[in-house]
């Protein structure tokens, strides 16, 4: 590779050039010294700011000296791509020749799955399902697989790849079922209260029914008195008149009368209506020996109200 720095200037990367050139350099000088580990990499950060056909060779070059032959034989691939997309076909040569002499070499490592449905990895990067049951060009030294669904145990193994067997297998077993995720699954949210239920001793209701009991009394009341009344001016009003014919004190009676009747009326209504319902609450309080007497007390009570003239009827059963 003694001519790939010219051929990298002629590809003019641009972008993080000085960088790039900076690292470039350096990793040449390991490469002379025989550094690989520690001049690969600098080759690859040096491409990733000025990408480059001649940069992405010196790291496949490196690579493969390094005894990283499907991490060569990668990028090897990768410069080809580039250099046509450049129109550089000499790069495209060097390229394509270097990866096919590389190939016979490779280490491969096919995965299978018995699991239908399953994320897998290999060395922590996700693999497309259409790869598995591929024999995958693979580095050598130890290479972790994982597997994972939902529901059920992950599944994990390391293999290690070695000259000694050019091609390495693993098969990834049907998972077994997570126990432990289903009961986690199961249980509310964290944040989640059941409701408290609580059996009351009916004396909330009971005090709000004696309360409306109270005020059906007084609405009562005032109907009786204004019922009285109707009574009485309507008496008054009969001796200023003679027929239908009254005179204008009479009339005036008659209209007191009137409306002291519609008074007693509604008096008598809204205290009826209060009067029973406050009884209602007061019958169908739960008590603190059995709330369920109460309830059903409250499913079976009905009232019947009837109201006439200066009085209210009541009627039902409880």
């Amino acid at each position: 590779m003694g001519q790939a720095r010219v051929a990298r200037a002629a590809d003019g990367a641009e972008g993080g050039a000085a960088a790039a050139e900076s690292l470039f350099q350096e990793a040449r000088k390991l490469t002379e010294a025989k550094r690989y580990g520690e001049a690969c990499p600098k080759f690859l950060a040096s491409h990733k700011l000025a990408p480059a056909v001649g940069t992405l060779l010196n790291l496949a070059d490196c690579y493969e000296k390094n005894g990283q032959l499907a991490s060569a034989w990668s990028r090897f691939h990768e410069a080809i791509a580039l250099a046509q997309h450049l129109g550089r076909s000499d790069r495209e040569k060097t390229a394509k020749e270097r990866a096919d002499k590389l190939e016979p070499r490779l280490l491969r490592l096919t995965i299978t799955s018995e699991e239908p449905t399953v994320d897998v990895t290999l060395d922590g990067n996700a693999l497309d399902p259409a790869v598995l049951g591929t024999a995958l060009p693979v580095d050598p030294g130890k290479h972790t697989v994982e597997a994972s669904t939902k529901g059920k145990k992950p599944f994990s193994t390391t293999i290690d790849v070695s000259e000694r067997s050019k091609s390495s297998a693993v098969e990834i077993p049907r998972l077994e079922v997570d126990e432990s995720a289903k009961a986690d699954m199961a249980k509310p949210p964290a944040d989640y209260a059941p409701a408290e239920t609580t059996t009351s001793d009916g004396k909330p209701q009971r005090i709000l029914g004696l309360v409306a009991i109270g005020a059906g009394v007084v609405g009562l009341g005032v109907g009786g008195y204004f019922g009285l009344r109707t009574n009485s001016k309507w008496s008054e009003a009969q001796e200023h008149c003679k027929g239908v014919d009254c005179d204008a004190t009479g009339v005036d009676l008659a209209q007191v009368a009137k409306n002291d009747g519609t008074i007693s009326t509604i008096a008598f209504i809204a205290g009826g209506a209060l009067a029973v319902g406050g009884l209602v609450l007061v019958l169908t309080a739960p008590n603190k020996s059995s709330s369920s007497t109460g309830a059903s007390t409250a499913n079976t009570a009905s009232v019947n109200v009837g109201v006439g003239p200066g009085s209210v009827l009541v009627g039902g059963r409880f």
